[in-house]
């Protein structure tokens, strides 16, 4: 594992030459997501931000209930109010401090940039509720950030995609803990055991990660369909408490979360012997992971990856019931903003980038579907699959 010292470097480095490139002079970041990236600190309640300036140390200003056990060394932190009843705007309070801040630094205000908006974002530690962001927010900090313009937002975005090798060991990890739980769901498809039962029995297996080496932070979404359930897992996933029965294909869609990083894998597997029907969507689908993820190497054009899987899939028959896109980025998020792994894209992948492969088939006549789904780093030669310990989970 890369050292605390290198990871903080690298980090330094990427998001001070973004900030060169587009002469800004510091960059507030506010979402979870942001925090992990810019700083490699995922926030217990959602309400930190942190102020990273062009030049000098990264200054996370955070509530006073917020733990300290895991914010970086790299940092400086700052307390501000938020969370005390006799603070009626904790919010302005936070924002003067970021002025004054910025005022001692001697910052042009107007060089300053921020996300806007309520898009999609990762899930603080308490993962149960992402804190709301009060209506006067925007305004409070339109005084001391400038609204980035859609190249430099565009650009900051594109930060998502290339990581780091300190952040690809951590998605490493991330996908390794949940190997954990595909090897729970693979011991417990047995006819009666019901989807929810599986699905619990998933994210407990990776919560109890938690104390593990290097893991303070485990947490799982696992939802699981079984026979004509699975057939609708190309549009959405839900677990019920449906009992899986002999010749059932049962799909689990795994969401994981590390230390504030994360894998997105997909597993779908047999329960006793399988109808003709089904047993040609398994195979296939199966076969269009294995060649997608074969032509993945510097300088392709994500729509070939697709293209590759949908083929596959094509030629079986299936073009119909492939409804989704092949993949999207991964790491920081569930789904990392960016271009997807779809038709017609010509968006090429570049080394440092991790990306999903999943192709599909849902054929409600068959009364089932599958997906398989695993993260693929791109290397300077070709690529390296992170989730290998979960495809030995399958074995």
């Amino acid at each position: 594992m890369p050292s605390t010292e290198s990871a903080a470097h690298s980090r330094c480095e990427r998001i001070r030459s973004f900030l060169r490139q587009h002469e800004l002079e510091a960059w507030i970041a506010w979402r979870p997501d942001e925090l992990v990236m810019m700083s490699g600190y995922l926030p217990f309640w959602g309400a930190s931000i942190l102020l990273f300036p062009r030049e000098g140390q990264p200054i996370l200003f955070v509530p006073v209930l917020e733990p300290r056990d895991h914010i970086p060394a790299e940092v400086t932190v700052r307390e501000y109010p938020w969370g005390l009843l006799d603070c009626s705007d904790p919010y302005q309070v936070l924002a003067d401090s970021i002025g004054a801040e910025l005022k001692r630094c001697g910052v042009d205000c107007s060089r300053v940039g921020m996300l806007r908006g309520g898009s999609r974002s990762a899930l603080p530690l308490q993962a149960a509720e992402q804190i709301p962001l009060p209506e006067l927010f925007w305004q409070t900090f339109s005084k001391i950030a400038g609204e980035p313009d859609a190249e430099v937002e565009q650009a900051y975005l594109e930060l998502y995609l290339h990581k780091t090798p300190p952040e690809i060991a951590a998605v490493g990890l991330a996908n390794k803990t949940a190997a954990v739980g595909i090897k729970v769901f693979h011991d417990h498809l047995t006819p009666g055991a019901r989807e929810i039962d599986v699905a619990t029995a998933v994210e407990s297996a990776i919560q109890r990660q938690i104390g593990q080496p290097g893991i303070f932070y485990a947490r799982a979404w696992g939802m699981v369909q079984s026979g004509p359930n699975s057939a609708d897992s190309g549009r959405f996933n839900r677990s019920t408490a449906r009992a899986l029965q002999n010749g059932d294909l049962v799909l689990l869609e795994l969401a994981t979360c590390v230390n504030g990083y994360w894998s997105d894998l997909t597993r779908t597997a047999p329960v006793g012997n399988l109808k003709p029907e089904l047993e040609k969507v398994f195979s296939t689908v199966s076969l269009a992971q294995r060649a997608a993820m074969e032509v993945i190497r510097p300088g392709i054009p994500a729509g070939e990856i697709d293209g590759t899987a949908r083929e596959i899939i094509s030629s079986a028959g299936l073009s119909a019931y492939f409804t989704h896109a092949t993949g999207h980025h991964v790491g920081f998020r569930y789904h990392d903003p960016g271009f997807g792994i779809s038709p017609g894209v010509t968006a090429k992948l570049e080394p440092g980038m991790i990306i999903t492969v999943e192709p599909g088939a849902y054929v409600p006549a068959f009364g089932g579907g599958a997906r398989m789904e695993d993260n693929v780093l791109v290397t300077e030669s070709g690529c390296k699959v992170l989730s290998e310990m979960a495809r030995r989970a399958d074995a």
